[in-house]
C-alpha cells in the first residue's frame, strides 16, 4: 500500500506542471528487449534454455530540474518466454509484464546525453501453466505460492537528438519475481526475468 501511494504521488506531482514552464517533456518509445530468465537457486527445476527476445511499449513524462531530471514511465513488456526442465522433461512458459519505473537521473552538454537509474515496481501476468504443472503433480510443499508483483531496479543512458531519443538500459531484481517455490523455511527458488533494454522514442512535447 505505502508502495502504491509513492507512486502515485510522484506521478501525479510530475503532471501538476505549468504548461508555459517548459520544464517538462512527454512522449512514446518502444523497441526490444534481451530477456534473461534465471533462478535464485537450482532446488527443483533447472533451466537448458534462459534467455530470449521479447518487446516493450512505453509512455514516459519527464519533468527537469535544472541538469538533473525524474521521469516516470507506464511499461508493457510483451514475449517474455523461458524453459524449464524436471526429471528429464522440458516445459515452456510465457509471461508479460507490465510496470512503473520511476527515473532519476543527469543531463549533460548540450542537453542531449543522459544517465540515469531508478526503481521498477511491476506486476507479471500470462500463461501460468508452471503454477498448474506444480500443483498438478503435487510438487510444492505447503506454503507455495505464485507471485505476480515484482520490485527491480535499472540503469542507462540515452541521447535526445531533437524529438527522437535513444536508450538502452539494464534491468536487475531486487525483490520478487512471476513466481516463488517455498518448499521449506530455508529453500526457497524465485523465478525471475532480467533484461537488457534497446528503445527508441519520439517526444511529443
Amino acid at each position: 500500500m505505502i508502495k502504491k501511494i509513492l507512486i502515485s504521488a510522484i506521478v501525479i506531482s510530475l503532471f501538476a506542471v505549468s504548461g508555459k514552464s517548459q520544464l517538462y517533456s512527454f512522449g512514446i518509445k518502444a523497441g526490444g528487449n534481451y530477456s534473461i530468465y534465471h533462478l535464485s537457486n537450482n532446488y527443483v527445476f533447472y533451466q537448458p534454455e534462459g534467455t530470449g527476445l521479447a518487446y516493450h511499449a512505453a509512455a514516459y513524462l519527464r519533468r527537469n530540474i535544472g541538469k538533473f531530471f525524474i521521469q516516470a514511465d507506464a511499461e508493457f513488456i510483451a514475449g517474455l518466454k523461458a524453459m524449464i526442465k524436471y526429471r528429464g522433461r522440458e516445459y515452456e512458459f510465457s509471461k508479460s509484464s507490465f510496470g512503473i519505473p520511476i527515473i532519476l537521473g543527469r543531463m549533460f552538454y548540450p542537453g542531449t546525453l543522459r544517465f540515469y537509474g531508478g526503481a521498477v515496481p511491476s506486476i507479471y501476468f500470462g500463461e501460468s501453466n508452471i503454477e498448474n504443472f506444480l500443483r498438478d503433480n503435487r510438487l510444492t510443499a505447503p506454503g507455495s505460492y505464485g507471485s505476480s508483483p515484482g520490485l527491480g531496479y535499472l540503469a542507462g543512458t540515452g541521447i535526445d537528438f531533437g524529438k527522437l531519443t535513444i536508450d538502452i538500459s539494464y534491468r536487475g531484481n531486487i525483490a520478487g519475481g512471476f513466481f516463488l517455490e517455498k518448499r521449506n523455511p530455508s529453500i526457497q527458488t524465485w523465478h525471475r526475468f532480467n533484461h537488457i533494454f534497446f528503445s527508441l522514442g519520439f517526444k511529443i512535447r
